[in-house]
């Protein structure tokens, strides 16, 4: 077919012809799709693009006038049959949108064009297919790998990645925060960024700087938003749905990575907060992030020497353990026994300035004057330096280890006054570590309540547990009273000492005297649950040695009379108690027969050193008359099965005869 030859002026009536044509057809609309439908993504119908160069098609592209104008008609691409053209129409139903629907749509494309950097986040996939979620880790990974190669380039990467945490779709999170967490230990400095004052922002600086100004700013305000999402997300309840669970422990897994990489950088307490509620569930067994939160905190404890972190997880796990009305697992608290930070304390010594040191003139060294300029320069050059690096000094370590020590005991005795059973041996386990730091207020306050927890139980009926606890708040008040010796005020712990004489029974017949969790032994058929502590480990008879070795050696309490009294009942005692029990006591007796040898007359029934009769059943030493027994136990004892035994009771009973 030969094509046409067509003048300037044919060409250009033709188009301005298309043009009005095309008008035309926007204005009334025949079109089965408004151009405000298209995605963007979506590919715009070009009508300029097109063009026609027939009859055929200038006919196509007239204005119809449908008969019925109530019905919606979509026209399609005519036909030609025999020589004629013939149009194909079909009716189409489309809903009515109400006008509330059509301006709620453009508000929400409003948002959408807000966050078009956040196009993730605004999806919700309900079911990711494997495709899906390999093209988001690939995703992902490109970010990453931007950001940690040139952060400050990147800080719409960095923005980006954030929002996408942000996501609801529980794959997208979960990812986020993850790879997030690696962020963060590529780009985030060994200091803490301060925001800029107002005369800094408006001071003229260098390209170079205000990069890293806007750049740090930027980083600030990501880690900021980054916190606290993560801890919206770790509060999340054992009882919710299994995605709200797992998106928990992910975002308390990084708050523990955070915590334990970055305890200098900005928001810290925020972290720590994170934790700790973590920590303080009543469940943690039902909590897999419980251990590695538990560990994180020891480790902070441990490795802190200016004082800061200790002090801010002291107050954090106080108000929250405050709040929990301290129904917490018992290793909650036996964090606190890792205190670094007050091994080197003394409340009772006050540091002064160290003295100068004189130096003779004879071994002066002669400087000029211009060398004592430079000098002095120096000295004040590196005064600013040891600023500039914000090092601790010793007057702000000692405030920190005094607002520790407050805190810590403040918390001991506020948990000691609420009875909570299952944190009373690790209250007084620290206790006996720092509590010789207390002063007398204190001490007088932590006594006051262990007597009336002894007075609280029922002396008759007690449990293993029970006597337990009474054991070792006689051990904390005895170490709480010797520590204090050097300031030689005397406290009378004649009440302690009673308990002690009149628990000796129950002691013996416990079964369990020298077991802790450490032992192999079959668990109980009746009981399920076996208590582990993390501290507090030691035996009832250790406890029991401990006790007797304080009121004699270490303190003022002993006397002849509590010395034979004890003698006595301890013979009574090795009765029931196990082999190796009863060997420590004989070695105890020993001692103490060294210290007292009035005992020495105990052991024949020649000698008589009181009158009256010895009365077995008083609870009291004063009145059970000691030195009208008799220890004819020793003759029982010299039989037992135990060959050492007998080896120490005979040895026993020939050194009483060389004491008359």
């Amino acid at each position: 077919m030969a094509v046409r030859k067509r003048s300037q002026k044919s060409i250009q009536d033709r188009t301005a012809k298309r043009r009005k044509e095309e008008d035309a057809l926007l204005q009334n609309g025949l079109f089965h799709k408004d151009v405000s439908e298209f995605d963007i993504g979506d590919e715009m119908p070009s009508l300029s693009s097109k063009t026609w160069e027939n009859e055929e098609q200038d006919y196509e592209l007239k204005p119809r006038n449908m008969k019925n104008d109530e019905k919606d008609f979509v026209e399609g691409l005519p036909i030609k049959v025999n020589g004629k053209v013939e149009r194909k129409v079909r009716e189409v139903k489309r809903p009515a949108k109400p006008e509330e629907d059509s301006s709620s749509e453009e508000e929400e494309e409003d948002q959408k064009d807000e966050d078009s950097e956040d196009v993730e986040s605004s999806h919700d996939y309900h079911f990711d297919t494997e495709e899906k979620i390999i093209e988001m880790k690939e995703l992902i990974a490109e970010l990453v790998a931007n950001i940690t190669e040139e952060p400050e380039e990147h800080t719409a990467a960095l923005s980006r990645l954030r929002k996408m945490a942000l996501s609801k779709n529980s794959n997208t999170s979960k990812f986020s925060i993850l790879a997030l967490v690696t962020v963060w230990k590529s780009i985030i400095p060994g200091y803490k960024i301060r925001p800029l004052s107002e005369i800094e922002k408006k001071e003229k600086v260098s390209k170079e700087v205000a990069k890293l100004r806007a750049f740090e700013q930027n980083l600030v305000l990501n880690y900021k938003h980054y916190v606290d999402h993560i801890g919206k997300l770790a509060r999340a309840a054992n009882n919710q749905s299994p995605i709200e669970v797992s998106l928990g422990n992910v975002a308390a897994t990084a708050a523990t990575e955070l915590a334990e990489n970055f305890p200098q950088f900005n928001f810290r307490s925020d972290v720590l907060l994170i934790i700790i509620r973590r920590v303080c569930k009543p469940n943690p067994k039902n909590d897999p992030i419980f251990l590695k939160a538990v560990k994180v905190l020891e480790t902070l404890l441990n490795d802190d020497d200016e004082g800061n972190v200790s002090l801010e997880v002291i107050r954090l796990l106080s108000r929250t353990l405050k709040s929990r009305k301290y129904n917490v697992d018992e290793s909650v608290l036996n964090v606190l026994l890792n205190l670094d930070i007050l091994n080197d304390y003394n409340p009772n010594t006050a540091t002064d300035e160290p003295a100068r040191i004189k130096i003779k003139k004879k071994n002066r060294v002669h400087l000029s004057k211009k060398e004592r300029k430079a000098r002095k320069e120096m000295k004040i050059i590196g005064e600013e330096m040891r600023k500039a690096e914000q090092a601790v000094s010793a007057e702000e370590r000692e405030r920190n280890q005094a607002e520790i020590l407050k805190s810590l005991l403040a918390l001991y005795l506020n948990i000691l006054k609420s009875n909570e059973p299952r944190l009373i041996g690790s209250v007084l386990e620290g206790l006996s570590k720092f509590g010789h730091m207390a002063n007398l207020d204190l001490l007088g306050d932590f006594l006051t309540v262990m007597k009336e927890m002894i007075a609280d139980a029922n002396i008759d009926q007690l449990s293993s547990d029970e006597v337990r606890k009474i054991l070792l708040c006689i051990v904390t008040a005895f170490s709480l009273v010797s520590s204090h010796n050097h300031m030689k005020v005397h406290i009378d712990l004649s009440s302690f000492v009673n308990v002690l004489y009149a628990i000796l029974p129950y002691v013996a017949l416990d079964a369990d005297i020298e077991f802790s969790y450490k032992t192999l032994r079959l668990a109980d058929p009746l009981n399920n649950e076996l208590v582990k502590p993390s501290v507090n480990v030691s035996t009832k008879a250790e406890l029991l040695l401990k006790s007797l070795d304080h009121v004699f050696f270490r303190s003022r309490s002993g006397t002849n009379q509590r010395a034979t009294a004890f003698t006595k009942r301890l013979y009574m005692t090795m009765q029931n108690t196990p082999e190796k029990t009863s060997i420590a006591i004989l070695k105890f007796l020993d001692k103490l027969m060294s210290k007292y040898p009035e005992i020495g007359g105990m052991y024949s029934t020649e000698d008589v050193i009181g009158n009256g009769n010895f009365y077995m059943e008083a609870d009291d030493p004063a009145r059970s008359n000691p030195e009208a027994a008799t220890i004819w136990e020793s003759a029982l004892l010299s039989k037992h099965y135990c060959p050492t035994v007998v080896k120490g009771v005979r040895a026993l009973i020939t050194r009483s005869k060389g004491l008359k």
